[in-house]
């Protein structure tokens, strides 16, 4: 099966991350680039995934559309990565307003 017929299935939609290149979201056979956000650093990729799908699940259960929730998860993927070890990240609390709002 490919990804557009996947996504042309009962699902919501397809997500496919690509590192530092954002990711793609594949919606009724269709696809959409979600571009990724520039890291202040690259020290440790452990956790990435985690926080990418912590902040798409944020944004689902707040309503949010796909292309949003991905767009959150885009960015704390890179929030992440410029930190050591799998939860040493956080938001400040001008990330929080802008981000989450």
């Amino acid at each position: 099966i490919t990804l557009p017929e996947m996504s042309k299935s009962h699902l919501k939609g397809v997500i496919v991350t690509l590192a530092h290149e954002g990711c793609e979201l594949w919606v009724q056979g269709e696809r959409h680039h979600v571009p990724g956000v520039a890291a202040e650093g690259v020290i440790d990729p452990t956790g990435c995934g985690d926080a990418f799908r912590g902040a798409l699940l944020y944004g689902l259960e707040r309503g949010w559309s796909l292309e949003r929730s991905v767009a959150l998860g885009n960015r704390l993927g890179a929030l992440k990565i410029a930190q050591r070890g799998p939860q040493h990240h956080t938001l400040t609390a001008q990330q929080r307003a802008e981000w989450l709002a």
